[in-house]
């Protein structure tokens, strides 16, 4: 096929400095072939992202120990009107951990096993903190002299992850999650209207050393302290990290029950507590809500805790993160 010149309007010459004909086709086949070569040899949208500065993007998870599985799914599912995405099994078919989903980035996990092989205090498993890129993380880390493993590897749901330790003696997981994993098999599922929070506010831990804590999650994080130094801030997110702390130099079991835990974002507290007390299975669980109050702020606070006396906290959101975005969108920006 032959491309004609192009021509001035009302006149037989063609456009000038345009060249002939064949000239144009050897240009257009050209740039064809470009176009063709960028959508077969770009990388896909996942590994561009993964070209980026490593960061973390969020909070992904807390992981919780439960001594009876089926007591612990009927309070976060029948009473705190949560579901069950996918569990992880031993190999004998019993469940090891049980996925309760928030969204479809943010998770509760409930590990089974005996409160005499607990690994963490206050029977917290670990905190997981989501990343845009495990290996680059793992390599800025590794780069600051944090103890990280040689490599980076796909974990039993699918997605790429690996784990640290802090100054204080937590676990945290940093984990990225893939298309083709547990967590991106069910997205958009297993999010029922019954829950009673759709995101976390953030995630908090009674820590050693607020000082220590500052340092080494600004270095390796890059997260920021808000107000009196108690929260720090994700950037780039509405989430948050909590630094608790205790005057006693060797706290007892129970005060990291009530320091180590979640909090959940919920526009209206009273209207969430009035419908959890009028529920059935509130029977079921006569002591889940421990304490209601409201802050200097006016921000009212309910204090749940599970039948391991694992603390679940919900918070209205500030006025400048009312408005804001979900997670998943703020994180796909």
């Amino acid at each position: 096929m032959r491309f004609a010149p192009r021509m001035f309007a009302g006149s037989n010459q063609p456009v000038p400095g345009k060249g002939s004909s064949t000239k144009f086709s050897r240009i257009a086949g050209a740039a064809l072939a470009a176009a063709f070569a960028i959508a077969v040899f770009a990388p896909p949208a996942a590994a561009r992202a993964e070209s980026g500065p490593a960061r973390i993007t969020g909070m992904a998870h807390i992981a919780y120990y439960v001594t009876d599985l089926q007591k612990a799914r009927d309070y976060y599912e029948s009473f705190l009107g949560f579901a069950e995405a996918f569990d992880i099994k031993n190999s004998d078919g019993s469940v090891r951990v049980a996925f309760i989903k928030i969204n479809d980035r943010q998770y509760i996990e409930l590990y089974v096993q005996p409160k005499s092989a607990a690994e963490n205090f206050g029977w917290l498993h670990d905190a997981g903190f989501e990343t845009n890129n495990a290996k680059g993380m793992r390599d800025r880390l590794a780069s600051l002299g944090i103890k990280v493993p040689a490599r980076v590897t796909k974990d039993e749901t699918g997605n790429l992850s690996f784990v640290i330790v802090d100054p204080s003696g937590f676990t945290i997981q940093i984990v990225q999650y893939l298309p083709h994993s547990m967590t991106g098999r069910t997205k958009g599922k297993f999010m029922p209207a019954t829950r009673i929070s759709d995101r976390i506010d953030h995630i908090g831990l009674l820590v050693s050393s607020r000082e220590a804590s500052w340092k080494f999650y600004g270095d390796a994080f890059g997260f920021t302290k808000e107000g009196d130094g108690s929260k720090m801030a994700i950037p780039g997110s509405d989430d948050r990290f909590e630094l608790g702390v205790e005057r006693k130099k060797n706290p007892s079991e129970a005060r990291y029950h009530v320091k180590d835990h979640i909090c959940l974002s919920s526009p209206d507290v009273p209207k969430v507590t009035a419908e959890l007390e009028a529920k059935p299975e509130s029977k079921e669980f006569p002591g889940a809500i421990a304490d209601i109050h409201q802050l200097g702020n006016g921000k009212h606070v309910i204090e749940i805790y599970d039948t391991d006396h694992n603390r679940v906290e919900m918070m209205e959101p500030g006025a400048e993160s009312a408005a804001a975005s979900t997670p998943e969108a703020a994180r796909e920006q």
